[in-house]
């Protein structure tokens, strides 16, 4: 193919797709283009949810965004299994970046069939600005349809195909990214504006939360499940990084969360399965640190686990407070990371302090930190208070521990607060255990 003629193609595939910003519509077009220039008997081109490809898209590298297909009838085979695992011509030019070309596809081992009648096969990267975004291939009934030199003209056509390809996938990362920040947007104003969380399904408890992003969205994030049985699942959590990214793997992570909390909230398993599932979703550079606990508030029990959160803090009746750092490293970050869990009983007059470290990391005069000790005091000093004004009272106070300083981090606060008796074992306050794969020792 001439200098010319590959700028007449470069026209003419702009020309088609003028206007046309959905993916898919995108693809199917560009293959009608291709069976007029080039002629085959079946074709397809798949593009990569790909991070390398184009960061912040937010899905793994081994999944397929989007595709279309011309020729092919019937089922097709696992389309995403197939190329995740390299197989195929498809499957190795995404694992190599290299074209493929398979003359008599009945002799060659990494033919994987799609199409009976297919004897013939070429495949080749599409890349933009350097970038392998995904492949394109052709299929012909005749064998020796296709040889070495015919990967050129059709890598050409490729290359011109992946602008069209790419304006397409980035308007609709844009659209994600629009969609779920005005989600967040809609879920930070809904917190800030009620405040208080009235639980009226929970007889003897109250709660109030606080949460506001250093920026327009953050990544903090709580929340409140019904599990069941009268139990409660609460999370605290705080993700890696600012802004849409960050409000993304938000979103990813509530979903996640919500979803295993359908199975009964085990802090393990729960744990132990938004690990795996994170690591799957997010990039390789982002993670979570939350605290999951599952609240029976009948028995005035708190199981939980921590995932390399800022402890929370359970202020007793009596002044005294425990840190809950029982649990493990941050979700996403490490493929064997194991979690325990940890027991603990609430009584009447303690209060369960939940928190991001935008809290206690708040700095004062010469550096100083807001602290737990200073956060553990503040709640004893407001425990008569209703839950809310308790709430109000420590924002206030780190807001004058920090001064004049803008706040550094997003600011997130849950209290937790129990107003009557529990119908739990006498010696159920004394209780802490823990637990992970194998049963963990009991302490006093």
């Amino acid at each position: 193919m001439t200098g010319e003629e590959r700028n007449r193609l470069l026209v003419r595939i702009v020309n088609e797709l003028d206007g046309l910003l959905n993916l898919e519509s995108v693809l199917g077009r560009l293959l009608d283009t291709l069976r007029t220039a080039v002629g085959y008997d079946a074709a397809g081109i798949f593009v990569l949810g790909c991070d390398e490809a184009f960061p912040g898209w937010g899905t793994s590298w081994r999944t397929i965004a989007a595709s279309a297909r011309r020729g092919f009838d019937g089922p097709m085979p696992d389309v995403d299994r197939l190329l995740a695992l390299g197989h195929g011509l498809v499957g190795h030019v995404l694992r190599t970046g290299e074209p493929a070309v398979a003359p008599d596809v009945r002799t060659d081992p990494r033919y994987v069939l799609g199409r009976p009648s297919t004897r013939s096969e070429l495949a080749v990267p599409v890349c933009a600005g350097g970038r392998l975004i995904g492949a394109m291939n052709l299929e012909s009934d005749e064998p020796g349809a296709y040889a070495e030199e015919d990967a050129e003209p059709l890598r050409l056509f490729a290359d011109a195909a992946a602008i069209a390809v790419e304006k397409a996938v980035l308007y609709r990362l844009f659209v994600q990214r629009e969609r779920l920040e005005e989600e967040l947007r809609g879920e930070v104003e809904l917190q800030a504006a009620t405040g208080t969380v009235t639980w009226r399904d929970l007889p003897g408890w109250e709660a109030a939360g606080h949460s506001r992003p250093r920026y327009e969205i953050g990544g903090d994030y709580y929340d409140r499940i019904p599990l069941g049985d009268g139990r409660l699942g609460l999370v605290v959590a705080d993700v890696s990084g600012k802004g849409s990214l960050a409000a993304m793997t938000v979103a990813t992570f509530r979903a996640i969360l919500r979803t295993q909390a359908e199975g009964g909230g085990e802090p393990v398993r729960t744990a132990t399965a938004a690990n795996r599932l994170l690591r799957d979703r997010v990039r390789p550079t982002e993670y979570v640190t939350a605290v999951w606990g599952v609240l029976d508030p009948a028995r005035g029990l708190l199981s939980y686990t921590n995932c390399g959160h800022v402890p929370p803090l359970l202020v007793r009746a009596d002044g005294s407070y425990t840190r809950l750092t029982t649990g493990g490293p941050p979700l996403g970050l490490l493929a064997s990371a194991r979690y325990l869990s940890g027991e603990v009983s609430i009584g009447p007059g303690d209060l369960l302090l939940l928190f991001t470290d935008g809290v206690v990391e708040s700095e004062g005069p010469a550096e100083a930190e807001y602290g737990p000790e200073r956060l553990a005091e503040t709640a004893r000093a407001g425990r008569g208070l209703p839950s809310a004004e308790l709430v109000e009272s420590i924002v206030r106070s780190v807001a004058e521990f920090r001064g004049d300083d803008e706040p550094a981090d997003d600011f997130t606060l849950l209290v937790l607060k129990r107003t009557g008796e529990a119908a739990a074992p006498p010696d159920a306050r004394a209780t802490y255990r823990t637990s992970g794969q194998t049963p963990g020792p009991e302490a006093p």
